[in-house]
């Protein structure tokens, strides 16, 4: 007994199957999707014993839906890819989708992407808030430079960051046009004081009376948003107090603080088992290599779609783990940069998720890669491009190894053996 539901955003298409080995039979509803007429739908379920539901991920329509089954029935709810029950041709009305869903459930035909629970889908929520208002800050900060540099104020030019601590007193300073521009770099605190002179020659200039008010709205905004970030930061950690030990794991991979890993556990959930393997990890959050082969010849493509927010987290930790001097990381990316630097963080992304797999499923701590020992091949083909390039220079090379020292792959083996041990 399986059921299918087209979700859409006032109105809900049901198709209950039933088969009794000889032939099959289906009925179809239409409800509303307010909260009785959901209710009346779940209701239905539990009286035709509907052991399976199946619909698609349209937008947010289908979370009140799906968190209705969950309370309401024991049915298996599988949460379907739009793209796997589109790939057989077929009438695309509403009843026929509802019906289409509800054979592919009863059959198998498709699988069930990862669905979180009540928990980690409140903790989700906060996080991908949290990327929202800090991406709405960044956005009145910038506002508040352009208004700056309009007025001739190069404040940005001096400070790294001319909303900081100094940078939000001269700017204060500035707006109340009661300072001379030598007053305002006294405001300067630690080591931009040893720019006091271009301090002086950075503040030389004044707003209208316009620009004052915007600058003062903009300055409030950004700490109300502020604020509000910390609201809601204080609201992750008290959410996330179940999984303190794997963010605790997480925070010691280079590029990963516990902001990045709260947001990559709200989106993973600590239980490995859900995926078949880290790969099945990587393409779910669209990390895998993209795939277009034809007729033998593998032509460019881009990386499948997947989950955005756990794809855009997991490439600004391996920007920073790509900068972490000393680690495999930074290694690894300065091999990787020949692809460009965008494929490269994507490619460290897909091998920090990788490491995260692992780490959660075994419940062991972070562990630095090794970086993977050079074959035979490999070495000779270094060594003769570097033997190619000192010929083009006009000297002549002949190659022996050296007697005392061990061939490069055992000296590696040897290297790698005493990390272990």
């Amino acid at each position: 007994m399986a059921a299918g539901i087209d979700v859409h955003r006032d109105t809900l298409a049901v198709t209950v199957r039933r088969s009794d080995g000889a032939r099959e039979r289906a009925e179809t509803r239409t409800f509303d999707t307010f909260q009785d007429d959901i209710a009346r739908m779940v209701a239905w379920f539990v009286e035709c014993s509907v052991e399976v539901v199946a619909l698609e991920s349209t937008g947010v329509f289908w979370k009140p839906v799906v968190r209705e089954l969950q309370l309401g029935c024991q049915a298996v709810v599988w949460l379907i890819n739009p793209l796997q029950a589109k790939r057989v041709p077929g009438r695309k009305t509403d009843v026929s989708d509802s019906q289409w869903l509800s054979k592919l459930a009863m059959y198998g035909l498709v699988a069930p992407s990862f669905l979180p629970g009540p928990e980690q889908e409140e903790l989700r929520k906060l996080t991908r808030h949290r990327v929202r208002v800090v991406q709405d800050r960044v956005r009145w900060v910038n506002r508040t430079i352009r208004e700056m540099q309009a007025a001739g104020i190069k404040l940005d030019s001096v400070c790294s960051d001319p909303l900081g601590m100094s940078g939000r007193a001269m700017l204060e300073a500035i707006i109340e046009d009661n300072s001379s521009p030598a007053q305002i770099a006294e405001l300067a605190k630690g080591r931009l004081r040893s720019k006091l002179p271009t301090i002086q020659r950075a503040v030389q200039g004044s707003f209208s009376e316009v620009s004052k008010m915007l600058l003062r709205q903009c300055l409030a905004q950004i700490d109300g948003m502020t604020e509000l970030i910390g609201h809601i930061d204080a609201k992750i950690a008290q959410l996330s107090q179940p999984q303190l030990e794997q963010m605790r794991a997480l925070d010691a991979i280079p590029g990963i603080d516990h902001v990045a890993a709260a947001a990559i556990l709200a989106e993973t959930g600590t239980d490995m088992s859900v995926f078949d393997s880290a790969k099945h990890l990587a393409s779910w959050a669209g990390l895998s290599p993209g795939s277009n082969e034809s007729a033998g010849k593998h032509k460019g493509a881009r990386a499948r779609k997947g989950d955005k927010y756990l794809r855009t987290i997991l490439v600004q930790c391996a920007t920073a783990a790509s900068r972490a001097k000393g680690t495999f990381w930074k290694a690894k990316s300065g091999r990787l940069l020949r692809l460009g630097s965008k494929k490269a963080h994507v490619a460290i992304a897909r091998k920090l998720l990788v490491c995260i797999y692992h780490m959660l499923r075994d419940g062991q701590p972070y562990l630095e890669p090794v970086a993977a020992l050079p074959t035979a091949k490999q070495i000779e083909r270094r060594t003769n491009a570097y033997k190619h390039q000192i010929e083009l220079l006009g000297f002549k090379v002949t190659i022996e190894p050296a007697p005392a020292a061990p061939p490069p792959r055992a000296l590696a083996e040897r290297q790698l053996a005493a990390l272990v041990s």
